[in-house]
């Protein structure tokens, strides 16, 4: 089974292009900072993990996620390779968004390619504080 749930804060403004042929495929790029406890020092350890979505959750992704968002990712690992500019092969995997959670105070509001309803700006005012995610 290929089945990735991420739970973390958007570090940016997600990237974001439209497909510029007929039969392409819009894409959004985003990276989370997901949290993975404290260090024996007490700081924070935390890794920035990047994320892709395709075509309807690209859309959505362009217009509703935000810096700052507290999200619930589903996806899946994408492995695949190219050929670079000097004819070597490179082997790269993706993290794939299929469907996105948006934490807010009154709970979870869907980011699937069904839903399009608004969505918060921040995490402001939701029920825990940035240390505790």
């Amino acid at each position: 089974m290929n089945d990735v749930r991420l739970f973390g804060i958007v570090t940016k403004d997600p990237y974001y292009r439209r497909a510029e042929k007929k039969d392409g495929y819009d894409l959004a790029r985003f990276t989370l900072r997901v949290e993975q406890g404290t260090r024996e020092d007490g700081k924070s350890n935390a890794d920035n993990i990047n994320l892709v979505a395709f075509r309807k959750v690209a859309e959505l992704v362009e217009k509703k996620l935000r810096k700052d968002m507290a999200v619930l990712v589903s996806g899946h690992i994408h492995a695949g390779s190219y050929t670079d500019r000097d004819g070597n092969t490179v082997f790269s995997q993706s993290i794939v968004a299929d469907k996105i959670d948006v934490v807010t105070a009154a709970g979870l509001e869907n980011m699937g390619p069904e839903a399009m309803q608004e969505m918060p700006e921040t995490t402001e005012g939701l029920p825990f504080t940035e240390n505790e995610y």
